[in-house]
């Protein structure tokens, strides 16, 4: 399955080789994964700014891509240390999965994708 992510922050968080990290590997991670319907792909923005923003959510039909920011508290974030930003945003990304339940007409099985996405963030050591 096609596993995109991408991040959209203010640089005065500090999570900029977190993050270099996350967009190189989810993608490889996921490629010889399949959930049910290998032709929707899913992308993922991670948010954190420090003003309130609106969630956005999509299911482009035409591309067949299912696009959702995955908001990070700001405030938190910019007071924790690297280890806790990890754990912050593993689980973060493993909980935005629970947009797929607005979306059970594209047959996707979320509850193996949270599976995955959990044991994805427990081999490179950012959860526990």
């Amino acid at each position: 399955m096609k596993v995109g992510i991408t991040a959209d922050y203010d640089g005065s968080i500090n999570i900029d080789d977190l993050l270099f990290d996350l967009i190189e590997s989810i993608p490889k991670y996921f490629v010889y994964k399949n959930y049910g319907n290998n032709e929707v792909e899913i992308f993922m923005v991670i948010i954190c700014y420090p003003k309130e923003l609106k969630l956005r959510k999509k299911y482009d039909a035409k591309e067949k891509v299912l696009y959702w920011d995955v908001m990070l508290n700001y405030t938190i974030i910019e007071k924790v240390k690297k280890g806790k930003k990890k754990s912050i945003i593993a689980n973060s990304i493993i909980s935005s999965f629970d947009i797929l339940d607005n979306y059970k007409k594209l047959n996707l099985n979320k509850s193996r994708l949270q599976e995955d996405v959990n044991s994805f963030f427990l081999s490179i050591g950012w959860i526990k």
